[in-house]
């Protein structure tokens, strides 16, 4: 296998961010946040793959498709392996508080048990709920996993956030197959075309999809 299955839940993350900002006064802004990083490796101990080189592939990946797209503005809390507080995080986010702006942090899961594996998708309030549901099954259908489900959590990124913000588990490391999918090796020019056709051609058959604006308290 390749991670043309991260690539593929890279591109559908975009589409979804594209539909939910779709009805902003432009230009819309989006926050990337790669979780960890530096000392920070994240995981469990003893995990042997880092995750926070994983949650950095997929959000410069997931910043160049939204880049890709023109009128969206992209801001990452970090684009190197350097250690951003929580704090950090958050401050950064909350420059764009009443500008049209979304927070989508992006992590890979672990546990104890091999055995587990799947998608889970966290928000911090009803703007960001109807954000999460979109991201959330485009995710899963495009790693072809399973549905832990959407939550309402309390994690500081999202609990001291003012934007929409959702925080999106990609997938298990400690998992055989869901790590083997984030971390078998394609070189990044090589996707870059098909990224970028396969993303624009999802934006173009997803007009008759709802959209929802952050502005606006979905129920």
């Amino acid at each position: 296998m390749t991670n043309h299955f991260l690539f593929q839940a890279v591109v559908f993350l975009a589409f979804s961010i594209l539909l939910s900002v779709g009805s902003i006064a432009h230009p819309a802004i989006v926050v990337i946040d790669p979780g960890h990083g530096g000392r920070d490796r994240g995981g469990i101990p003893g995990q042997k793959l880092a995750e926070k080189g994983f949650t950095l592939d997929t959000g410069k990946r997931l910043a160049r498709i939204l880049r890709a797209n023109g009128d969206i503005k992209v801001v990452m809390t970090r684009d190197d392996d350097t250690f951003v507080s929580l704090t950090e995080r958050t401050n950064i986010a909350n420059q764009y508080r009443g500008r049209d702006a979304v927070f989508v942090s992006i992590h890979y899961n672990s546990a104890q048990r091999e055995g587990v594996y799947g998608i889970e998708t966290y928000y911090n309030n009803k703007r960001a709920y109807r954000l999460a549901a979109l991201v959330h099954p485009r995710v899963i259908q495009a790693l072809d996993s399973v549905d832990r489900g959407i939550r309402q959590r309390g994690y500081r990124v999202l609990r001291k956030n003012r934007l929409p913000a959702i925080l999106v588990e990609c997938g298990f490391l400690t998992n055989h197959v869901e790590g083997e999918r984030a971390s078998d090796p394609i070189t990044v020019n090589g996707s870059r075309g098909p990224l970028r056709v396969r993303s624009y051609g999802m934006i173009d058959a997803g007009g008759l999809l709802e959209t929802c604006s952050p502005n606006v308290v979905c129920s």
